[in-house]
């Protein structure tokens, strides 16, 4: 039996967590070279819109597009922003690493604290150390805590190499299972679209050279220039060359799209949770989404999305072509109800699996139906897994996940993958790539937690979600006590943030049959919000 550090009403009494396997067993199956090698393991999220911390410093080179950077206005990101800055570092650096470190295994996992003092410090390790304490003590990750990606202790720990779920432009100086560069190439929009595996049909924009540096442009933008505290952004009323390009990149994204028929899909070119993705299907969302990257009528500084993502071209990150757009074509999904997790038909998976060095066929570990927000945004915030059917989906996948194998293979990466794939009406077909992420993924830990739930409880159905709660996680456990203690509800993830009183959390929950899961996820979903990235 476990505990939660403490941190649960007296007597409550939680069983203890078997995965089936773990994150640093299945890399050192498919990479045998590294058995013997110490691995780190970093699993932090990223955004280049702010600092997560002094010590924690947004992407410049590798720029991704996350929820933060697509929808705050300009003017909101900058270091002196700490409400967006604390929100972000709560999902970025603990609640992901987190939820990473619950199926890591007995490995060392590098985790970055969100605060500076030394109870701030102390309350991340706390935190960190509650969530795991249900583990097998075999199973348990080595929790390393560090202030940012320049501060990884290695010779102290003894770590040979670091495996990472996403490109830090921190990790650069370090030695990495796979190179960072490959790794941000693998996971772009472009290369899915040029990889000549079966995904909708894209036409692919590029953005042509880059923009001057400020100070060989106009006043405006040398003076913006030297407020490094803010997002850099060529400003409104530039009249210099900074201005014209952006100017005439801006328009031919912007005439390519109006020129477009709906419905399609416009995809940024980095991104994760869902971010960067705009399902555009009438001709009101077409004219939205020309606003939201124009910033025509935001009268907000700085204007729109493109303004802001053209400003991060350099030449040090031109050649990886950040800033390209994608317009593709949208494919109807007349199975699928509502990606709700009372589906009962969804034809939007999320096939996860780990890719070998050797070449040989991948080991298949799930596929799980994917739930996103209702809200427009396609934001993802959970999955649902059926276990009788994974035999039946493997084989289903087998064709498509070979493929996707040898194409990340290739291009020398070894480890997780994960695929969202749209099935067709027709059994004979594989189905299209919509989305490829080559890292781990949310819905990984349903796969690893099969045992826990279906073998040793028959429960045939799991959930895992991200929720917003107020009070801790004392209250949270008393309140489904009967849930945990009988196995039915696992806490992945747990961040208490004790001066606003409210708490971030992943947790996964099981039921005999998808009726009782829809029925209990909503029951445990209420009085909360949904967390997006």
């Amino acid at each position: 039996m476990g505990s939660v550090g403490g941190r649960a009403s007296p007597g409550v009494k939680l069983p203890t967590v078997k995965l089936d396997t773990t994150l640093v067993e299945l890399y050192k199956r498919a990479c045998p070279k590294d058995t013997h090698t110490r691995l780190g393991w970093v699993s932090c999220g990223v955004t280049s819109g702010i600092d997560l911390t002094p010590d924690f410093p947004r992407n410049t080179k590798f720029v991704y597009e996350d929820q933060a950077f697509i929808a705050t206005p300009h003017h909101e990101l900058n270091n002196g922003n700490g409400r967006l800055q604390r929100s972000l570092a709560k999902k970025y650096l603990s609640h992901i690493p987190q939820r990473d470190a619950f199926i890591s295994g007995n490995t060392p996992v590098v985790l970055f604290n969100l605060g500076q003092t030394p109870e701030q410090i102390e309350h991340d390790r706390r935190e960190a150390e509650a969530t795991i304490s249900v583990l097998d003590p075999s199973q348990r990750p080595e929790l390393i805590f560090c202030p940012g990606p320049s501060k990884i202790p290695m010779k102290e720990h003894k770590i040979d190499k670091l495996e990472y779920k996403v490109t830090v432009d921190g990790l650069e100086d370090y030695p990495l299972t796979h190179d960072l560069e490959t790794h941000w190439h693998l996971n772009s929009k472009a290369a899915l679209a040029r990889s000549g595996l079966p995904t909708p049909k894209s036409d692919i924009i590029e953005t042509e050279g880059y923009p001057p540096a400020a100070g060989a442009c106009c006043n405006l933008c040398t003076a913006a220039a030297k407020d490094t505290s803010r997002l850099p952004t060529i400003p409104p009323g530039c009249t210099g060359p900074r201005g014209e390009w952006l100017s005439s990149q801006t328009n031919r994204i912007l005439d390519a799209i109006r020129a477009r028929p709906v419905p399609f899909v416009f995809k940024t070119q980095q991104a994760f949770g869902g971010a960067g993705t705009w399902l555009v299907t009438s001709a009101d969302h077409k004219a939205k989404l020309l606003t939201d990257l124009s910033g025509s009528t935001t009268g907000s500084e700085g204007g729109g999305l493109l303004r802001k993502l053209l400003s991060l071209l350099t030449p040090a990150n031109a050649h990886l072509h950040p800033t390209t757009t994608l317009l593709t074509d949208l494919i109807p999904t007349p199975q699928a109800s509502s990606n709700s997790s009372s589906s009962s038909s969804s034809s939007d998976y999320g096939l996860t699996f780990c890719v070998p060095s050797s070449g040989g066929k991948p080991h298949f570990l799930a596929a799980a139906e994917q739930i996103l927000t209702t809200d427009g945004s396609s934001a993802w915030v959970g999955s649902t897994i059926a276990y009788a059917r994974q035999d039946e989906l493997h084989d289903r996948f087998s064709g498509l996940m070979e493929q996707v194998a040898a194409w990340v293979a290739q291009r020398g990466y070894v480890g997780l993958v994960g695929v969202d794939v749209l099935l067709p009406d027709s059994k004979e077909e594989d189905g299209l790539v919509v989305d490829l992420n080559v890292r781990t993924c949310g819905s990984v830990s349903l796969a690893l937690l099969r045992g826990h739930f279906f073998t040793e409880r028959g429960l045939g159905w799991a959930g895992s979600f991200s929720i917003a709660v107020r009070g801790g996680r004392k209250g949270f456990v008393e309140k489904w006590r009967g849930l945990f203690e009988e196995g039915r509800m696992v806490i992945l993830s747990w961040y208490e943030d004790v001066g606003g009183g409210e708490s971030i959390a992943d947790v996964v929950v099981g039921a005999e049959d998808q009726a009782g899961l829809g029925e209990l996820m909503g029951r445990v979903k209420e009085g909360t919000e949904e967390v997006t990235f």
